[in-house]
């Protein structure tokens, strides 16, 4: 296939981890057969795993052996395969001066193609049924007798509906790969030839049907990512010379300063340097709490300023940016078939094959061309059977957009529904990020209101977690804010301030050590919260100790429920993968009846413990939020990103990503998976048997061409039906516990594995 050069240049690395690699190349997109001559030019080289190709967007998603192989080596082989000097390492487009490149979901070529994608099959659709609608009251109502000879009117109408489908499968046929359109196209004109116009139209109303339907849900899924994933407005204010200027948004370039005022959208990924706002970031983290962004802030296009007026330097803007992004990994999953959806092809081929043997077989042993006729009518158009998975999994898919869980392909949702393993990190998955203060002793007078006021003014212009915790409790207290007159920040070990006249510190013991303080009253309860995982701080007035404050991050209250909901899924082995120490993993473990815990694991060790899990036989589930979750996300058979407000390069890892972080969603997308598969299961029931039967009936001479389209009809619109509840499917409401206060009470559990070798 001749390829314009100047059109392909360059090829961009979109994604890149050890063994994975996600290119890009204009090249490929919107033609097939040059992502065919990609896929196999590249799985033809040694070291190259598996490859897919997505002509929709022009992207390659490829595996290999990091040992043998390099993304600037597959880069220059791409190269060669097209003619270019392609150089060893990733190209990335520029667009013209001014002009920013536009995102791919509102890309106006984009749009076009997908409307001409539904649009086409909709007007066949609609002529043929207008012309069935016609003949059948012509038929029926006056009493007027309709010719069907080929050469009639209905006749030639019915041929000429055919053709493209005949030409279609006669290109199949001569590239050896006989398919369901050169059936379907020899079927319609054998019925025209033969007087039974009306039986060709009929199934050739069911394929355009059936075609249209699959663009329609294709279409709506498109609508419902863009709906979670809607990107920003079309213009945006800059500064320029200190003024601000109204610009389209796509003219905005890395570097340029943004101004967003109350009720408009940010534009652009960036960095807030001048302003106050508080922004709606539903569409990022699915939280209905308006975050409060001030400089030096991160904010990210797509998101809502409800009050104030902020300044933003612009560091990713157009199709780079966060949501743009996403949305592009997310365009291809209608086009990433499922392993069952090639089943359907191989049973959808069968059938056609069995249905050619019984007519002939039939016409051989009655010598009734109109039974043999009706058995092909019912077994060599199989289109219920080739529906049978892609109609399920695309409203599967369509019914997660939905609901905010952004599945990349029906691969993935085939692989969930047979897993029986599942690993999760643990901050920011099975706890908040945010660290709350726990308990409080007091080895002094003072009571807790006036310990945690104490802490608070000396901790009161800190920025870190542990500083944020004491700053949360103190205004969930509703305390009154007291001013340090001298502070002195002690770095890794605490605070030491000048609070009404007393010295206060507060921090680890090493600070306490350091100042001469004496914490032996605590070591008992410090080395009881030690144990149960928590972080201990010591606050200490005038060089003598006070109290001792426990700080750890919350357990999610729905993550009991979302256990106990995997479990009864039929999920056999939980596993926590975490960096954190041995006490502070092994207690939230104990509290979740976790089967394994893994701890003290770098980034790295994660991905050899999912592989290893992965070589005893099984497949495995990784849920993370961050960056270090990236390659055991990459490693597992299905990654599941929580929350799309988390690390970048773990939504890109991962299979499918969680717009929100509840984990509610992870039972969704489990329990969805498995029905999808059920529904499969039926539809295949449903076209197979209903075949069976038809052939049976039309051997017999029981039914007549016209009985066989109005069954191939029936058949399929049951298919199409079963599937359709999909779009209605929800697991039960999790049985979510009361939320915890600041005191929450831990029961010890069973102890769980902590052997560190979650394949063991």
């Amino acid at each position: 296939m001749p390829v314009d050069i100047e059109a392909m240049a360059p090829i961009q690395i979109k994604h890149s981890l050890p063994g994975r690699l996600r290119l890009h190349a204009r090249a490929l997109r919107r033609r097939p057969q040059a992502c065919r001559l990609a896929v196999e030019f590249l799985q033809s080289i040694d070291g190259v795993l598996w490859v897919r190709c997505n002509p929709a967007i022009g992207g390659l998603v490829l595996a290999f052996r990091p040992a043998e192989l390099t993304p600037e080596r597959i880069i220059q082989a791409l190269g060669g395969l097209w003619g270019l000097n392609a150089p060893a390492r990733c190209r990335p487009a520029k667009p013209p001066a001014g002009q920013a490149p536009a995102c791919p979901a509102c890309q106006s070529d984009s749009a076009d193609l997908e409307q001409a994608d539904i649009s086409t099959p909709r007007r066949r659709f609609l002529s043929i049924g207008a012309v069935l609608a016609v003949t059948a009251l012509r038929s029926r109502l006056l009493g007027a007798v309709v010719a069907q000879g080929l050469f009639s009117p209905l006749g030639l109408i019915a041929a000429a509906f055919a053709l493209p489908l005949a030409a279609k499968g006669l290109r199949e046929l001569l590239k050896g790969r006989p398919g369901l359109d050169s059936l379907l196209g020899g079927a319609c004109l054998a019925a025209a030839l033969s007087g039974q116009a009306m039986a060709a139209l009929e199934i050739l109303f069911i394929d355009s049907g059936a075609e249209w339907l699959r663009a329609w849900v294709t279409q709506r899924s498109r609508r419902a990512i863009a709906e979670i994933l809607e990107i920003t407005s079309h213009h945006t204010f800059m500064i320029v010379d200190g003024v601000e200027v109204e610009v389209a948004v796509e003219a905005v370039q890395p570097g340029d300063v943004v101004v967003v005022h109350g009720g408009e959208k940010i534009p652009v990924d960036g960095v807030v340097v001048e302003g106050h706002a508080l922004l709606d970031e539903s569409s990022i983290n699915g939280r209905a709490e308006l975050a409060d962004r001030s400089a030096g802030d991160q904010v990210f296009a797509g998101t809502m300023a409800r009050q104030g007026v902020v300044k933003i330097r612009a560091q990713r803007v157009g199709d780079q940016t966060y949501l743009a992004r996403i949305l592009a990994l997310v365009e291809s999953s209608l086009q990433n078939r499922a392993p069952v959806e090639q089943v359907a092809d191989r049973l959808g081929r069968a059938t056609m094959r069995l249905g050619l043997t019984a007519t002939a077989l039939t016409l051989l042993l009655t010598g009734s061309f109109w039974r043999a006729f009706s058995v092909l009518l019912v077994m060599a158009c199989p289109c219920a059977t080739v529906l049978a998975a892609s109609s399920a999994l695309s409203m599967a898919i369509n019914n997660a957009a939905r609901r905010r869980v952004l599945i990349k392909g029906g691969r993935y949702l085939e692989e969930l529904s047979q897993t029986r393993v599942i690993c999760f990190d643990k901050t920011g998955t099975l706890t908040d990020t945010q660290p709350i203060l726990r308990e409080i002793f007091s080895y002094c007078e003072l009571d807790d209101d006036q310990i945690v006021e104490l802490a608070h003014a000396a901790e009161l212009h800190q920025h870190h977690p542990i500083a944020g915790a004491i700053q949360r409790e103190a205004a969930r207290r509703g305390l009154r804010r007291r001013e340090h007159a001298v502070c002195q920040y002690h770095l890794g070990r605490g605070v030491e301030a000048k609070v009404a006249g007393q010295d206060i510190l507060v921090g680890n013991h090493k600070l306490m050590e350091q100042c001469g303080v004496d914490v032996e009253p605590a070591r008992r309860d410090a080395l009881h919260m030690t144990d149960r995982g928590r972080t201990v701080l010591y606050l200490a007035r005038d060089g003598h100790l006070a109290a001792l404050l426990a700080i750890s991050n919350r357990t999610r209250p729905e993550a009991p429920a979302m256990l106990a909901g995997l479990r009864r899924l039929g999920f056999e082995r939980i596993a926590m993968i975490t960096g954190d120490e041995l006490c502070t993993a092994r207690g939230l473990a104990d509290e979740l009846g976790m089967d394994v815990c893994c701890y003290s694991v770098m980034p790295e060790e994660k991905a050899e413990l999912v592989r290893a899990e992965r070589q005893r036989g099984g497949k495995v589930v990784m849920v993370g939020d961050g960056i270090n979750d990236a390659l055991a996300l990459a490693e597992a058979d299905v990654g599941l990103a929580m929350g799309a407000g988390g690390s970048e390069l773990a939504i890109e890892a991962a299979d499918i990503a969680m717009v929100d972080d509840n984990l509610a969603s992870v039972v969704f997308v489990c329990a969805l998976s498995r029905q999808t598969m059920r529904v499969i299961g039926q539809n295949f029931w449903i076209a197979t048997g209903s075949n069976i039967g038809g052939l049976i009936l039309g051997a017999l001479g029981l039914l007549s061409p016209v009985a066989a389209g109005m069954l191939h009809m029936a058949h399929t619109a049951g298919v199409l039906a079963n599937s359709a509840r999909l779009l209605r499917f929800a697991p039960p409401a999790l049985a979510t516990p009361e939320q915890p206060g600041p005191e929450p009470v831990v029961a010890p559990s069973a102890a769980p594995a902590t052997d560190n070798e979650l394949a063991a």
